[in-house]
C-alpha cells in the first residue's frame, strides 16, 4: 500500500510538469534582442537563489532544490516542489525614443527528493554516509518575443517601413541525479531541450502608387531539439560542529564546480519568401508571389562549453556568504538557421543571506531570511561592431519560512532584481523583475513503515 502511495505521487507530478508545459510555453515579452541568436538565455537560478546574486556552484540546502548544479540534490533532506512565477518591467531607450513593457509568467517547475528517509535514519540509529537525490524539472531555456519597426527614406523610392516579429521559445525537460560521501557531493543533470522559433520581416514602401502597395514577406520557422546534461561537484570543508550532534556540521565552507560540454542541437526549418499586397483577417497573405520556399530543413546548432565555479561561507540557520565565476566559450557557437556572431563571456556575482533568529516563536520577522547581493554578466551577441552588452544589477530576496501540517518546514521565496542592460548600446534596457517562489516540502517520501 505504501510503495502504491509512492507510485501515485510521482505520476501526479509527472502529470503536473506536462499539463504545465502550455502555460510556459505563453510568455508575454516584448524584448528586442530576443531577434538575435535563439532568443534571449533563461536563467535556470531560483529565487532563493536569485535574492543573493544568483549563486549557484556551491549553494545546497536541505529544503530548496538548486537546477544548476545537480550535486545539490545529495543534500537534499526532504521531497521538495518548486514552482514559481515572475513580472518584469522593461523600459527601452533608443536614441530619443522611449518604450514600457510589462511581461510576466510561470518561471518554473521542479521536483526533488531524496532516496532514504531522514525518518528512518533517525528511527533505526543508522546514519550512513552515502546519501543520495534526484530530480525532475521543466524550465524556460530560451524565450523569443519582439515587435519591432523601423523607417528609412531612400533616393527615387521614398519611405520604406520593415516590421520584425518573433514568438514562441525553447523549453528543457529535465533529470538529475546526484551521491554524496561524507562531505562530497557529485551529481550529473540529463536535459532534453524543445521548443520553436517564428520569426517574420515584412518590408512595404509606403509612398508607392500602388494601391495597396506590395510587400516583400520573409517568414522562418524554426523547431529545435537536443540533448544535453551539465555535471557538478560540491565540496564542504567542515569548520564547526554541532554541539547537539557531533555528526552534524553546524559551520563550513563549500567550494563548488559545475560544467558542461558543447552540445549539438538539431533544427528543423521551414522557409518562405514572398511579394503579397499583405493579410487578410484570416491571417492569408493576398495576390501572394512565391519567390523562395523550403520545408524540413535539417540543421544543427551547436551551443557552447561553460562552467561556473563558487565558494559559500555558511553558518547553519544564521548566514550564507558567497561569491562565483562562470565562462563561456559563445565564440563556438554556431545556428545555420539564425546565423550570429558571438563573443566569449564571463560573469561575477556575489551576495549574503542573513536570518535573525531562526528559533524565535514570538518574533516571525527573525525567522525570514534577508539576501541581498549584485552581479555583472556580458551577452554574447556581437549586435553592432563596437558595442558590447553587458548586464549589470542588485538583488534583494526575502525566504518566508511556513509550517505546514505533520510540521514540515516549507517557504516563500521572493526575489527582486534591479538592473541595466546594454548600456551606452543602440538599444539600453533599464529593467525591474519581480519573482515569486514557493517551496512545498514533505519528509515521509520513501519512510518505510515498520509494523511490531
Amino acid at each position: 500500500m505504501h510503495a502504491r502511495q509512492h507510485d501515485i505521487r510521482i505520476t501526479l507530478c509527472l502529470l503536473l510538469l506536462g499539463s504545465t508545459l502550455s502555460l510556459l510555453a505563453q510568455p508575454k515579452l516584448n524584448s528586442p534582442y530576443s531577434r538575435y541568436g535563439f532568443g534571449d538565455p533563461v536563467s535556470q537560478q531560483l529565487p532563493v537563489q536569485t535574492g543573493s546574486g544568483g549563486q549557484t556552484a556551491a549553494y545546497h540546502d536541505p529544503y530548496h532544490l538548486n537546477l544548476s548544479n545537480p550535486a545539490a540534490l545529495a543534500h537534499l533532506r526532504t521531497t521538495s516542489f518548486e514552482t514559481g512565477l515572475y513580472s518584469k518591467y522593461s523600459n527601452y531607450e533608443a536614441g530619443n525614443n522611449k518604450l514600457d513593457v510589462w511581461s510576466g509568467n510561470i518561471g518554473y517547475f521542479a521536483l526533488g527528493f531524496t532516496l532514504k528517509s531522514p525518518i528512518n535514519e533517525l528511527l533505526d540509529r543508522d546514519k550512513s554516509k552515502w546519501h543520495y537525490g534526484m530530480g525532475l524539472s521543466l524550465t524556460p531555456f530560451s524565450h523569443i518575443g519582439y515587435n519591432v519597426e523601423t523607417r528609412d527614406t531612400l533616393p527615387q523610392i521614398g519611405n520604406i517601413a520593415n516590421t520584425y516579429q518573433g514568438s514562441g521559445g525553447v523549453y528543457r525537460l529535465n533529470w538529475g541525479s546526484a551521491a554524496r560521501y561524507k562531505h562530497t557531493a557529485f551529481g550529473i543533470n540529463l536535459g532534453w531541450v524543445f521548443g520553436e522559433g517564428v520569426y517574420e520581416n515584412t518590408t512595404f514602401f509606403s509612398d508607392s502608387i500602388l494601391l495597396p502597395s506590395f510587400q516583400n514577406n520573409f517568414l522562418d520557422q524554426n523547431r529545435y531539439s537536443g540533448f544535453i546534461w551539465n555535471a557538478g561537484v560540491q565540496h564542504d570543508f567542515i569548520l564547526k560542529l554541532s554541539t547537539l550532534d557531533k555528526e552534524t556540521p553546524a559551520e563550513w565552507i563549500t567550494v563548488g564546480l559545475n560544467a558542461e560540454s558543447q552540445h549539438n542541437i538539431g533544427i528543423i526549418s521551414d522557409v518562405l519568401r514572398l511579394r503579397s499586397r499583405g493579410k487578410t483577417n484570416t491571417d492569408q497573405y493576398t495576390s501572394a508571389d512565391t519567390l523562395f520556399s523550403a520545408f524540413d530543413l535539417r540543421q544543427t546548432m551547436r551551443l557552447p562549453a561553460q562552467f561556473s565555479v563558487g565558494i559559500q561561507y555558511v553558518k547553519v540557520d544564521k548566514l550564507r556568504l558567497g561569491a562565483e565565476f562562470d565562462y563561456a566559450t559563445w565564440s563556438n557557437y554556431e545556428n545555420p538557421a539564425r546565423p550570429q556572431e558571438m563573443r566569449n563571456t564571463f560573469g561575477v556575482r556575489g551576495g549574503i543571506e542573513y536570518t535573525p533568529d531562526n528559533a524565535s516563536y514570538k518574533k516571525y520577522l527573525r525567522r525570514v531570511r534577508y539576501r541581498a547581493g549584485a552581479y555583472y554578466r556580458q551577452d554574447p551577441r556581437i549586435i553592432t561592431q563596437g558595442q558590447e552588452i553587458n548586464d549589470v544589477g542588485l538583488t534583494l530576496g526575502l525566504g518566508f519560512p511556513l509550517i505546514l501540517p505533520r510540521q514540515q518546514t516549507s517557504f516563500v521565496d521572493i526575489a527582486l532584481e534591479l538592473g541595466r542592460y546594454g548600456a551606452n548600446t543602440d538599444i539600453a534596457e533599464t529593467y525591474g523583475r519581480l519573482t515569486v517562489g514557493f517551496s512545498l516540502n514533505d519528509n515521509s517520501w520513501f519512510y518505510k513503515r515498520r509494523f511490531e
